[in-house]
C-alpha cells in the first residue's frame, strides 16, 4: 500500500509538469494577449508604446522559453506569480477561491452518494416494479437536464416562488443547498444508474446465495457484502469525477453568484490573466489525480482482496 502512494506521488511530479508546459503555451495562443486585454480593462487607448510598455512590465516581451523558465522557477519555490488584475499573490487568491469550492464540491458528493446509495438499493428491492421504473426515470431526467436550466429552474421554484431558500451568497448554509443540489444531480442519476446494476449483478453471485443458505438474512448480506462490493466500481468512478466536478463547478456558480475557482477563472480567462489561468489549471490537475489516488484507497478499504501496488 504505502509503495503503491508513493509510486503516485513520483508520478504526480512528471504529468504536473506536462500540464504546466500545455497550459502555458496554449494559455499564451488565446486570440488577445495580456496587454491588451489589461489596456481595454482601464479604457487606455491601444498604442504600440503603451502595448510595448505593459508587456514589458508583465515579463511578456521574452521569448516564450524564457517565460515558462522564469514561471516553473517562482513555481518551485511556491511562488505562483500575481494576479495581473488586483496584483495579489496567485496562490492566496486560489486558497481563498478553494474553500468556496471545496464547500460546495463536498456538499454535492454528499448528495451523490446518499442520494446515489438510497435510490439504488430501492430500484433492487423489487426490479422493474413501479419505484424500480420512477426511479429510473428519474435517472433519466436528471442525466439529460442541463445543470444551468436546472439552477434556473430551482431559483424560479425555491427562491422566487416559495421563497424557501436564498437566490445567491454564500454566507449560510442555505446558500449551499440549490447550488450543491444542482452540481450533483447529474451525477446523482450516473451512479444510481451505476450502483443498480453493480448490486443485482452482485444478488445473483454464488457467494450470496450461499450466505443465504446459511441462514444470513437479506439486510444482513446485503450490507455486509452487497454493498461494499458494490460500491467500488462507484467509488473508481467517483474519483474519475471529482475533479471534473470541482472543475465543472463553473456553470453552477455563475448561476448561483457562489464565489468560487470557477467564477475566478472565467474572470482571469476574459482579462487573459496568465498566472491565474496556470495556476487554476495546475491546481484543478493536482486535485483530480489525487482524487483518483484517494478513491482507489479506499476502494482497497473496502475490498481487502483489491492489492494495491502488489503490497
Amino acid at each position: 500500500m504505502l509503495r503503491y502512494i508513493g509510486k503516485q506521488i513520483l508520478w504526480l511530479v512528471p504529468l504536473l509538469l506536462l500540464v504546466s508546459i500545455l497550459s502555458f503555451v496554449l494559455v499564451r495562443k488565446l486570440p488577445e494577449d495580456a496587454a491588451t486585454a489589461y489596456l481595454n480593462s482601464v479604457n487606455a487607448p491601444l498604442t504600440e508604446e503603451a502595448l510595448a510598455a505593459v508587456r514589458a512590465e508583465l515579463g511578456l516581451d521574452k521569448p516564450l522559453s524564457v517565460q515558462y523558465g522564469r514561471w516553473l522557477r517562482q513555481v518551485l519555490r511556491g511562488d505562483l506569480g500575481y494576479s495581473y488584475q488586483t496584483k495579489r499573490p496567485v496562490a492566496e487568491e486560489l486558497a481563498e477561491d478553494l474553500r468556496y469550492t471545496g464547500q460546495l464540491a463536498l456538499a454535492a458528493l454528499g448528495w451523490v452518494l446518499f442520494l446515489s446509495v438510497t435510490l439504488g438499493l430501492l430500484s433492487t428491492r423489487h426490479p422493474n416494479g413501479l419505484a424500480d421504473s420512477v426511479i429510473r426515470a428519474f435517472t433519466f431526467l436528471g442525466a439529460s437536464m442541463p445543470k444551468f436550466w436546472l439552477g434556473f429552474l430551482l431559483v424560479s421554484l425555491f427562491s422566487l416562488r416559495w421563497n424557501l431558500l436564498p437566490v445567491q451568497g454564500a454566507t449560510s448554509w442555505k446558500h449551499l443547498i440549490l447550488p450543491s443540489f444542482t452540481l450533483a444531480c447529474s451525477y446523482i442519476a450516473t451512479y444510481t444508474k451505476l450502483l443498480r446494476s453493480s448490486i443485482l449483478e452482485l444478488q445473483s453471485q454464488g457467494f450470496v446465495r450461499y450466505a443465504r443458505v446459511r441462514g444470513f438474512s437479506r439486510r444482513a448480506v446485503t450490507l455486509r457484502h452487497v454493498i461494499p462490493n458494490a460500491l467500488i466500481p462507484v467509488l473508481t468512478s467517483l474519483g474519475l469525477h471529482l475533479g471534473s466536478m470541482m472543475s465543472g463547478a463553473v456553470i453552477v456558480e455563475n448561476v448561483f453568484a457562489w464565489p468560487g475557482l470557477g467564477r475566478m477563472c472565467v474572470s482571469a480567462v476574459n482579462a487573459r490573466n496568465y498566472p491565474m489561468i496556470q495556476g487554476y489549471i495546475l491546481l484543478m490537475s493536482a486535485l483530480f489525480i489525487l482524487a483518483n489516488l484517494a478513491a482507489d484507497l479506499v476502494c482497497a478499504m473496502l475490498n481487502p482482496r483489491l492489492r494495491l501496488g502488489g503490497s
